[in-house]
């Protein structure tokens, strides 16, 4: 079985900064260090700083004054910000520079008097943090057939959850043109996120099947599967080489393998070393 690794797997520029900034915090911070929410949502990741003391809290209460918080990388609301200098603590922002631009934008468009639609999962921390900067009063959708169902806007703004796919966004923003009189549109779609899918989609057709590494709470990971779906069926979606299943893989002889954007080049490494030993196992039997 030959194994294809695509092009601009595993991590991005905003994980990586997060990882050296929080790294960076536990190496010189006199006192305890907290992370509001899991750092980047991939479990390895997350319990390794775990065994280095960063504790996962959610809820500012949980910190002693003047100790130190990290922001997660999906960024938070003005009000949690707010909240930590009323606390007194040390605040460390891993927010993702694409997701900082979309909180600029909708804050931007809020004062402009827009209507704010955000294009994203509502239960996704990211977006929670984007509607904030809109003071709670943005829409959120994720659908065509929800931009449909929306009353008429005639002064609407829209901002994407940055990990979605341009073929989804370009989808629901062509829906919601014919909901408003002026739609201003900023495109907030994280330029690694999208290159990492586009390589990927560009080898799934070529394979018999592809891998799809990632957490499962990972947004960009489940974009990544899903777009990987569209040009190819058999797409199989795993954390780590653990959930891998020979049986899976029997009568394959191309297969193809990428991962979201917060998986660690360690955890591919192991997965194409599984693949790469079935094959030996295959060859030798």
């Amino acid at each position: 079985m030959e194994v294809i690794v695509a092009d601009n797997a595993g991590f991005c520029f905003g994980v990586k900064r997060a990882i050296k900034m929080a790294t960076e915090t536990l190496d010189q911070a006199p006192g305890p260090v907290k992370s509001l929410g899991q750092l980047i949502h991939n479990p390895q990741v997350v319990s390794l700083f775990q065994r280095r003391g960063l504790d996962v809290v959610c809820d500012l209460g949980e910190l002693p004054s003047e100790s130190t918080v990290v922001i997660r990388s999906h960024g938070v609301g003005p009000e949690v910000k707010l909240q930590a200098m009323e606390r007194s603590l040390n605040v460390v922002d891993t927010t993702c520079p694409f997701v900082t631009k979309a909180q600029q934008y909708a804050a931007k468009l809020i004062a402009e008097n827009y209507k704010v639609v955000v294009i994203g999962d509502a239960h996704h921390p990211e977006v929670i943090g984007v509607v904030a900067h809109t003071e709670g009063k943005a829409i959120v959708l994720d659908s065509v057939a929800e931009a449909e169902k929306l009353k008429f806007i005639p002064r609407m703004g829209v901002v994407f959850q940055t990990t979605h796919s341009i073929g989804h966004v370009q989808e629901i923003v062509g829906a919601l043109l014919k909901r408003g009189k002026e739609v201003r549109v900023f495109n907030t779609l994280c330029g690694a996120t999208t290159s990492m899918q586009k390589t990927a989609v560009e080898l799934a057709p070529t394979v018999e099947a592809m891998v799809i590494i990632g957490g499962k709470q990972s947004a960009n990971t489940a974009q990544l599967a899903e777009v990987c779906r569209r040009v190819n069926p058999r797409v199989l979606q795993v954390e780590s080489v653990e959930e891998l299943d020979a049986d899976w893989f029997r009568g394959i002889r191309r297969v193809g393998v990428s991962a979201g954007a917060s998986t660690p080049d360690e955890v591919i490494a192991e997965v194409v070393a599984w693949l790469t030993d079935i094959e030996t196992e295959a060859a030798s039997a």
